[in-house]
């Protein structure tokens, strides 16, 4: 029997059984059955103890009994559970010479430290677009102590990272009048994992095009993420002598929809981060300039019917307490609010935003939707 410490307990087992296909048949609280539908008709015992003596040792035989029907190794499997509740993002070097599973100190170092770089300058962009950061938001520094590292992994050379995801269905309800702190904090990691994956994903298709990106383009990027501090994060691994290519693949949370429109995988070689590079040094120029982003649920809508524009009130985190946010959206962006606050819908607004203490806050709105971090139904 592999043997692997065990970091999860009943809710990650049975949550990922139920995401891949199986389904309860009977049980209690010490243990329960569960069945995959089939000519095999394949049943697992599911351990409901974590405390009980034996709780490891039968975790660790419904991790082989798992193995072998999804005929794959028992540590994939159990890293597969481990994780059932987070994404994972793995940050690849690969190089030529790179065929032993190990990497020059140098190289290693800037993979490791760009990883960090990437998170913090997606985390700033989640809160504040903006094409040159200088001073990253304090929120946006945290990200780096808030998420984790897996244990690297073979394949030229992999560092994956860990971040927290929840299943949008699982926290918002219709006509919901207030946010859950809590919840909202454990979003913001999936909301940097999207911007990760969208702003990578925009300079991926800069960097793959025929012709260089004009100014249009690269200004236009900054609101889907892409900064100054996100391309030198790139450019400091591949310019390194022992990296000639690095690759990112997003590996969603399996109970929490994918975000539309992101990639799954991205690649930058150094004829790609040339282009990055000239990307790089426009947003470095680039006048300080700076667009807030605000998360959260529509729970105020107000709107005569002669009126152009709707009052809409927004509730959300401004430095981690919960604000509501006043803003007059046009027509169609009013309806879409109505739609949002009905349907229980978190959405996402762009603009300019004014917040004095004790004050009322509010929003110049240039772009207001559903949240398109949590999924297909956000």
């Amino acid at each position: 029997m592999v043997d692997f410490n065990l970091n999860y307990g009943p809710a990650e087992i049975r949550s990922y059984l139920r995401v891949a296909g199986w389904a309860p048949v009977s049980g209690g609280d010490v243990a329960e059955l569960w069945t995959l539908p089939g000519p095999a008709d394949e049943v697992v015992l599911v351990p409901m103890k974590p405390g009980a003596p034996d709780f490891t040792k039968r975790a660790r035989i419904l991790v082989q009994d798992l193995a072998r029907v999804e005929s794959r190794e028992a540590q994939a499997v159990h890293d597969a559970i481990a994780t059932v509740y987070h994404d994972v993002t793995d940050l690849r070097a690969s190089h030529p010479s790179l065929t032993d599973g190990s990497i020059p100190l140098e190289s290693g170092y800037e993979l490791f430290v760009s990883a960090k770089r990437l998170r913090v300058a997606s985390a700033a962009a989640t809160i504040r677009r903006q094409g040159h950061y200088r001073n990253f938001p304090t929120r946006a520094r945290a990200q780096a102590r808030e998420v984790r590292l897996g244990q690297t992994r073979r394949g030229s050379y992999i560092v994956p990272i860990i971040s927290q995801a929840r299943a949008p269905e699982d926290v918002y309800s219709p006509r919901q009048d207030h946010i859950d702190v809590a919840v909202e904090e454990t979003l913001f990691d999936r909301r940097v994992t999207a911007t990760m994956s969208r702003a990578l994903g925009i300079l991926e298709e800069m960097a793959a095009a025929e012709r260089e990106p004009t100014k249009s383009e690269i200004n236009d990027s900054i609101g889907e993420g892409v900064s100054y501090e996100l391309c030198q994060a790139l450019t400091k691994v591949v310019n390194t002598e022992s990296v000639s290519t690095l690759d990112v693949s997003f590996n969603w949370s399996r109970v929490a929809a994918p975000p539309p429109g992101t990639p799954a995988q991205v690649e930058f070689n150094r004829e790609a981060i040339d282009i990055v590079d000239r990307v790089s040094d426009h947003l470095k120029t680039k006048a300080y300039t700076s667009e807030h982003v605000i998360y959260g649920v529509v729970t105020d809508l107000s709107r005569h019917p002669e009126d152009d524009n709707g009052r809409v009130g927004v509730q959300t985190l401004i430095q981690r307490r919960s604000r509501t946010v006043w803003m007059h959206l046009p027509d169609a962006d009013y309806h879409t609010a109505v739609r949002c606050h009905d349907a229980g819908v978190p959405v996402r607004v762009r603009g300019s935003l004014t917040s004095p203490p004790g004050g009322q806050a509010r929003m110049s709105v240039v772009d207001f939707g559903p949240d398109p971090s949590l999924g297909p139904d956000s």
